[in-house]
């Protein structure tokens, strides 16, 4: 099994994994706009994948704000991140990226982590695994980044149809919860939610009032989220 579960239509500049493409729509669009080839499919590692013509190599990117990018590291799913992603780069050819996106100094503002500590990690990733790490001011940095990177790997009639053999470890019942829990509310409210409801049952459970107790939920989009768990599935 390689980096990509079904491969898209060629050409194509940049293949975007099917679950962030869904949560970043926005990004999708914008990279539609500037004239890049996008194909959306599920991969097994990373989240864009930069295609390159025959005299480049491809790029492979793992996104995460600085949040994500926490707790990858508080939960160890870093450390499988960089397994896999060293193992596209020496089984593939690939250039491997980790990009980092938002303002690092909320490690101090916002949690309780050392700044020291976080940047000890980045330094391990560099040095010690020698992979690429790019800091992101904000997303619309990400976007053009993205778009500079991919023209610069060449037209997209010339590039590489993509492949890549690298398994993906199976989520845990954790990722799993996660997932499920972002799929209706995004990825920001999902931790919110789970980090005051700890389960999917009582989230399932919870009333309206005690939704908008989470910061960022107002009325409108708890009422949301309680229609979902409480409204009769219909078949189409």
């Amino acid at each position: 099994m390689g980096i990509l579960v079904e491969a898209p239509l060629v050409p194509v500049d940049i293949v975007i994994d099917s679950r962030e493409a869904s949560k970043n729509s926005d990004v999708v669009s914008e990279l539609k706009k500037a004239k890049l080839k996008v194909a959306v499919s599920a991969l097994n590692v990373g989240d864009y994948f930069l295609l390159a013509s025959n005299d480049k190599k491809p790029v492979l990117v793992e996104r995460k704000t600085v949040t994500d990018f926490l707790n990858s590291i508080r939960d160890n799913r870093i450390w499988d991140q960089l397994k896999l992603l060293k193992k596209a780069e020496e089984e593939e050819n690939v250039t491997v990226v980790i990009l980092v996106e938002g303002y690092l100094g909320i490690v101090e503002k916002y949690t309780k982590w050392n700044i020291s500590a976080v940047l000890r990690i980045m330094d391990e990733i560099i040095i010690d695994w020698d992979v690429k790490v790019i800091p992101s001011p904000n997303k619309k940095a990400t976007i053009a980044w993205l778009i500079a990177k991919a023209k610069s790997l060449g037209i997209a009639e010339k590039k590489r149809p993509p492949r890549l053999r690298v398994e993906k470890k199976p989520m845990g019942i954790n990722e799993r919860i996660l997932y499920v829990t972002e799929s209706i509310v995004g990825p920001v409210l999902a931790r919110r939610l789970l980090r005051k409801f700890r389960t999917l049952r009582n989230l399932a459970n919870t009333s309206i009032p005690e939704l908008m107790n989470v910061e960022g939920i107002g009325e409108k989009r708890a009422k949301e989220i309680y229609a979902i768990f409480n409204t009769s599935w219909t078949e189409i």
